[in-house]
């Protein structure tokens, strides 16, 4: 498999590898909809909005575990672009946020900066995902 990865350009390995709409969607609209019904009403919904985010984390962490293995081989293909590089890093830092956010969501702590930082960094990361698939 290695050998079929190294043959491809950074965008075609990118394309081929990542699950931006089997795992990356549902997550964000997971995601999207917890937010607004805790804007909505966050005594009503609170249960619901942790139950969707929490959801949202899962499908990203399989997302994650699924591409981390062929990140360092895509990385290191001789003319990586600056496109796929910032959205790793944009990826990983919304991933950090959402984590964050899990944690202080469940030890009961109600901050809303983690989870909206890790939603627009996710919403970013789809976005560039999904140009980079149609590239």
């Amino acid at each position: 498999m290695n050998e079929v990865v190294s043959m491809l350009t950074p965008q075609q390995a990118g394309s081929n590898l990542h699950m931006t709409i089997i795992l990356g969607l549902p997550a964000i609209v997971l995601l999207g909809v917890g937010t607004l019904l805790y804007f909505i009403s966050h005594e009503k919904y609170t249960f619901a909005h942790g139950v969707l985010a929490g959801l949202s984390l899962l499908l990203t962490t399989i997302n994650i575990l699924t591409i981390l293995p062929m990140t360092s081989v895509v990385l290191s293909v001789p003319g990586i672009d600056l496109f796929h590089l910032i959205h790793i890093i944009v990826g990983a830092v919304g991933y950090i946020f959402g984590l964050a956010a899990f944690v202080t969501g469940i030890s009961g702590v109600r901050t809303k900066v983690p989870g909206l930082i890790a939603f627009v960094c996710w919403t970013t990361v789809f976005v560039m995902g999904y140009v980079q698939f149609l590239m």
